[in-house]
């Protein structure tokens, strides 16, 4: 029984802390030597933890569309921050200052969001806050 119940515990346990080894490091993933300012119309966002995303398309320096994966913070900080999932809807433009990928991808972390037709900033890092 003491067995069986060790088993238990340990399998709840794994599962519990699973999805914190998804999370990563940002100097890991992002450069911040590869500053990236992105202007595009929000395809998808993906309100997930341990972060949100938002995909955007791009128009490249040739005029060719590229679809960037732009990483926010979690939801719940956002949340905290008055961002909730009806805050920007795909068709939005929105402007974004962040890092690139270490690997060269089209993926950013973002620094700050603005909403283009507005102006408002929808978020900042706090060394970014107006």
């Amino acid at each position: 029984m003491r067995q069986l119940f060790s088993v238990l515990v340990g399998g709840a346990w794994l599962l519990w802390a699973t999805p914190g080894m998804a999370h990563h490091s940002f100097s890991a993933v992002f450069d911040v030597a590869r500053p990236v300012e992105l202007t595009g119309a929000i395809t998808r966002i993906e309100w997930t933890n341990p972060h949100a995303w938002i995909h955007i398309e791009v128009e490249g320096a040739e005029g060719n569309v590229e679809n960037w994966s732009v990483e926010l913070l979690g939801i719940n900080t956002l949340l905290k921050q008055g961002w909730t999932p009806e805050t920007a809807q795909p068709g939005d433009v929105i402007s974004v200052v962040g890092f690139g990928a270490r690997d060269g991808s089209t993926s950013a972390n973002a620094s700050s969001v603005i909403m283009v037709e507005t102006g408002e900033q929808l978020w900042a890092s706090e060394s970014r806050q107006d």
